[in-house]
């Protein structure tokens, strides 16, 4: 398989404070998921057996995959595991390829941190309001929180990886020119 250049594939040892924080979002997908699959079985198997379904189901399946979702965003990011495509990438020299991802890599960054900062404002007006939800009197606004301080990590992530990605590139090139 033809690697386009600075693909960056294993790339890594994480260090424990990244190791860390990998572990605690794969955790907190990984429960969210679990509860998600107890919660639709439950509602399920209470509404066809017992005519009685679970109460608050709807609630709490939005809430999980809120969870889910955000809490994968920066571990994706991290892992460099974007959906890509690369139809032209064999076609572009290494330097314009290394120009190309250090520039998505800053934008969607920059966006990410602007929706952060309006999520974030969203939750505050939320708890503010008191605003729970419906049948569960769930606070929102703590989870809205989650979300919005994802969307920052995930910001970090991809600001980290773009320059990992030139360094890594940078060091390769050097690495295999040859000597003068």
């Amino acid at each position: 398989m033809d690697e386009c250049p600075g693909k960056i594939v294993n790339h890594r040892v994480e260090k424990w404070p990244v190791r860390l924080l990998v572990l605690l979002l794969e955790a907190a997908s990984a429960v969210a998921l679990f509860a998600l699959t107890v919660i639709t079985c439950t509602d399920v198997f209470g509404r066809y057996l017992f005519n009685k379904p679970l109460t608050g189901s709807t609630e709490l399946t939005e809430l999980a995959v809120g969870m889910v979702v955000f809490s994968a965003f920066p571990l994706i990011s991290w892992r460099n595991e974007h959906v890509v495509v690369d139809i032209l990438d064999r076609f572009v020299s290494p330097t314009a390829h290394k120009i190309r991802t250090v520039v998505f890599h800053v934008c969607i960054a920059v966006g990410l941190v602007f929706i952060g900062d309006r999520i974030i404002t969203l939750a505050e007006r939320s708890l503010s309001y008191g605003e729970v939800t419906e049948f569960l009197a769930i606070p929102v606004g703590w989870m809205i929180y989650f979300f919005g301080a994802m969307c920052w990590l995930t910001a970090f992530m991809l600001i980290t990886v773009g320059i990992y990605a030139v360094v890594k590139t940078t060091a390769d090139t050097a690495s295999t020119k040859p000597a003068e």
